[in-house]
């Protein structure tokens, strides 16, 4: 009888596990701990971590172990994982699973090294590697196989990555730090300058999720915020709107679609030829921006579907298709 399989979506803001017999997840939460200074004791991961930052004690560290995608501590990154696995009640059956984990498509030799090295700490046995946007367009329900070429915009938290696809195989594919995050920076940035209020990551966040839009006819509400002075440094409260909030996120969603016009004139022409008609999939927490479809049907007069699932599109491809990434790892290997 074939193994179970785990698939895991280690990503810089969440990591999502699920199990090849459970259609729900059986892990989604921050990729974050914290842990005490001098010994690395966890204390919190998760959820309950995310919710400390910015409240950390002296005698406590916030960490983030997974950076723009990649490992940025094996020690922190194996720590949180093996706490996750423990939460879920899969620490000790962990190795009897076939495990996949996601990569991003430009992951280097010593990022993959790192990687499989985590696994192997966590004495899993049968580790395979599998590419973050062939999962994600097939749980977006992309059928990457056929003969007609795809595209997928992921806009995660720390990256976005577009990838033309087409049986099988991935034609292009271009990748960019501007992403979810980084709305959230242009939104601290712009409220630090404009009102001289220093707010936090979390702050900005909720700003975006309340009154952020892309959309060029909006309601235009007022919210309001709390911060510290800039000139002061005391507390203080300023009232924003909806107006001034979407011309930021605008100025950024800007760079990334000129990054997927920049990809679709070195697409080449067949492939071009079948996005148009097919168009253009968006996932990602990025696309569940208000008014996401709207500005880039408007930007790029192409069609445009949102992952039905977009959150969850990567580690569903990975249980979907897992025989089919764990041969193409194997064959990989092999050569």
């Amino acid at each position: 009888m074939a193994k179970k399989v785990i698939g895991i979506d280690l990503g810089t803001n969440n990591t999502r596990i699920k199990s090849s017999n459970s259609e729900q997840l059986l892990y989604d939460e921050p990729t974050c701990l914290i842990w005490n200074k001098k010994d690395k004791k966890i204390v919190e991961i998760g959820y309950l971590a995310h919710k400390l930052i910015g409240k950390v004690p002296l005698n406590m560290e916030l960490v983030q172990p997974i950076v723009s995608g990649v490992i940025s501590s094996k020690f922190a990154c194996y720590s949180y994982l093996k706490k996750a696995l423990e939460t879920i009640h899969l620490d000790k059956s962990f190795r009897r699973y076939n495990v996949i984990f996601s990569v991003p498509s430009n992951i280097t030799e010593v990022e993959k090294e790192a990687l499989l090295d985590v696994a192997s700490m966590l004495k899993g046995k049968n580790i395979f590697l599998a590419d973050a946007a062939k999962a994600s367009a097939i749980g977006s329900g992309i059928d990457i196989y056929s003969t007609k070429g795809s595209m997928l915009v992921d806009i995660g938290g720390s990256t976005t990555n577009i990838t033309a696809l087409t049986m099988g195989k991935i034609v292009i594919s271009r990748g960019s730090n501007i992403a979810g995050n980084s709305l959230d920076e242009a939104i601290t940035r712009y409220i630090r300058t404009k009102h001289h209020l220093l707010i936090g990551n979390k702050t900005s966040e909720y700003i975006k999720m309340k009154i952020g839009t892309l959309l060029s006819d909006f309601d235009n509400s007022l919210l309001e915020v709390n911060g510290k002075d800039v000139i002061t440094g005391l507390p203080k409260s300023i009232v924003i709107s909806t107006n001034e909030i979407s011309e930021v996120l605008i100025k950024v969603y800007d760079n990334i679609v000129n990054l997927i016009i920049d990809t679709l004139e070195t697409t080449p022409p067949e492939i071009a030829s079948d996005i148009i008609h097919s168009g253009i999939t968006i996932s990602g927490g990025g696309c569940l921006l208000n008014g996401t479809r709207e500005y880039f049907q408007t930007k790029l007069s192409l069609p445009i579907h949102i992952s039905a699932y977009p959150l969850e599109s990567t580690v569903n491809g990975l249980i979907q298709a897992s025989q089919q990434f764990i041969q193409d790892y194997i064959d990989a290997n092999n050569q």
